[in-house]
């Protein structure tokens, strides 16, 4: 254990060779290294590691082809917005029940339907001639 208290100091003053470095790396991936003296270590270590991958990701350019694939994606994304947008704005406008009767507008739903469900019967009963029917609703 003295060697490995030698490691964890040496990696924080920053004079560890590469090799001492994957050893200490090593011992606290193992069975032995997950006791919780060690989880400050093993924090901090997992931090510049995590923040080593992340500049190095960033200092690389995207090939050519790589930037083609993002801005696809990124308008097929924009033009998915605007198609949901677009189809939420027209399902509300074309939710809303209006009906004329005697010249007046009536836009309670219940009413509405409760108009259309009449209708629609008498039209299907065989009591009606649909002719009258069309002639009655739309007029000569």
């Amino acid at each position: 254990m003295k060697k490995i208290d030698e490691l964890i100091e040496g990696y924080f003053e920053g004079t560890l060779s590469q090799d001492e470095e994957t050893a200490l790396k090593v011992f606290l991936a193992s069975e032995e290294g997950q006791g919780p003296e060690y989880d400050e270590v093993r924090a901090v270590m997992g931090y510049f590691a995590a923040g080593r991958s992340v500049e190095i990701l960033r200092s690389r350019p995207l090939p050519q082809n790589d930037r083609k694939m993002w801005r696809r994606i990124l308008a097929i994304a924009a033009s998915m917005a605007i198609i949901i947008t677009l189809g939420i704005n027209i399902f509300n406008q074309n939710n809303i029940c209006v009906s004329f009767v005697g010249g007046k507008k009536i836009t309670d739903r219940e009413v509405v339907m409760n108009d259309v469900d009449n209708i629609l019967a008498d039209l299907l009963s065989d009591r009606v001639d649909m002719e009258e029917q069309l002639e009655s609703i739309f007029g000569e």
